[in-house]
């Protein structure tokens, strides 16, 4: 049975655009130590041995911040400091930015319905919620822009590319300072793609992104949601009022939210999915659910999250990674994508299908993994083939009906 692209593993590597690595090794490094250098003699120097080890000190500073906050209710504004937004520039964009590539690269059907979107639309417009530097935007733009590039047809691949629609994007943060950071690498962006023949438009908003200003608004082919839950997020009434607009009619690619593998910010998100799903105007699901009944995982001591094996790229980026204490081969996270109704036939899965959501357990007799059911079991795989977390398998219990039924 052909398995649709709604379905696709996640235990599998992903393909990063070949722009997100020439972003991370030429055109991020010099824009940090353009804007961050202490010494205007710096600035202008290629990025090297020593910028490595200079601006670590603030990386191994915001890697503890970031450990440490957990412990509270709500990590520190950490991009009120320059070095910390340097050190999210060199190392933490790149992760963060990893993980959406991952869920674009799992998810085409939900990017073509973006693109399609910007298409009927003119206008290609994405919205961007708690976007720091617009982390997840720009990699949405590097994924679709190099896709675009890639089916191009041949003959017109020398002339440069004129695109079906604008840009404009929406960036909505409480930090003014990690914004302005953002535009001005966005303003490099198209540096990277020399065979487009266009610009980019970006609205920045100051703001708490659950307070809404009044007539807000924003027709968006996709809304990105990236760690607001686990950073600072508001009690749960005023977070369900600040999340309903985004979620009342979505259009296009629908509304990605995603999440690190912590259980409360995970558990959250199942949370959420429950009450989309189970209320009187349900949305259809680009994933990681393949059915729409109750959530197995939305509370206990289990959670849905995923770990995806990963060669990163970055040359500098894997410098830094080896800094905090080795290289970086999995990308850990949780996430629910709510598709528009309008893709209700592409986001559906097919019959018969549940996704593990637990690595092998070793258990008295023999290995075992969890399996996303409502009523969710646990899967005897056999000693040769082992499944892994993510993997989308048959259902042992399903039992089709028969035609006549």
């Amino acid at each position: 049975m052909k398995i649709a692209a709604k379905t696709f593993s996640l235990a599998e590597t992903p393909h990063f655009p070949d722009r997100w690595s020439r972003l991370l090794d030429g055109t991020l490094p010099a824009f940090v130590k353009e804007r961050f250098s202490p010494s205007e003699s710096w600035k202008k120097k290629p990025f090297s041995k020593e910028d490595v080890n200079f601006f670590s000190k603030g990386l191994l500073e915001l890697s503890e911040f970031f450990t440490s906050g957990r412990e509270s209710d709500r990590l520190p504004n950490y991009f009120t400091t320059a070095r910390f937004r340097s050190s999210y520039f060199l190392y933490f964009f790149g992760l963060q930015g990893a993980k959406f590539l991952t869920l674009f690269d799992r998810h085409p059907a939900a990017v073509d319905a973006a693109l399609n979107h910007a298409v009927e639309t003119g206008t290609l417009r994405i919205l961007d919620v708690g976007a720091g530097p617009g982390t997840a935007s720009i990699a949405f733009l590097c994924h679709a822009l190099e896709k675009i590039l890639k089916d191009q047809p041949i003959g017109k691949k020398d002339s440069k590319l004129r695109l079906p629609f604008s840009i404009e994007l929406l960036w909505i943060d409480h930090n003014e300072a990690i914004l302005k950071d953002g535009e001005q690498l966005l303003s490099r962006l198209l540096e990277l793609f020399p065979e487009i023949d266009g610009s980019i438009g970006l609205t920045t908003q100051v703001r708490p992104w659950w307070k809404h200003p009044k007539g807000f608004s924003f027709d968006a082919s996709l809304v990105l949601f990236g760690n607001v839950l686990n950073e600072g997020a508001p009690g749960a009434a005023v977070f369900q009022q600040g999340l309903a607009p985004f979620l009342k009619d979505p259009k296009g690619g629908g509304v990605l939210l995603l999440e690190p593998a912590f259980r409360e910010p995970s558990q959250r998100l199942s949370s959420i999915r429950d009450e989309v799903m189970l209320s009187n105007s349900p949305l259809p699901i680009w994933g990681p659910c393949l059915h729409r009944e109750k959530c197995p995982l939305s509370s206990g001591k289990n959670w849905c999250h995923f770990s995806v094996p990963a060669k990163l790229p970055g040359e500098f980026f894997r410098k830094f990674s080896i800094k905090l204490g080795g290289v970086r081969d999995w990308l850990k996270f949780s996430y629910v994508w709510f598709a528009s109704k309008r893709s209700e036939d592409r986001a559906t899965s097919p019959k018969g299908l549940v996704r593990v959501i637990s690595d092998p357990i070793r258990t008295a007799s023999g290995l075992r993994n969890l399996v996303c059911r409502p009523d969710r079991f646990t899967y005897e795989p056999t000693p040769k083939k082992p499944v892994f977390r993510g993997e989308v398998i048959h259902d042992p219990l399903f039992q089709p009906r028969h035609k006549n039924h």
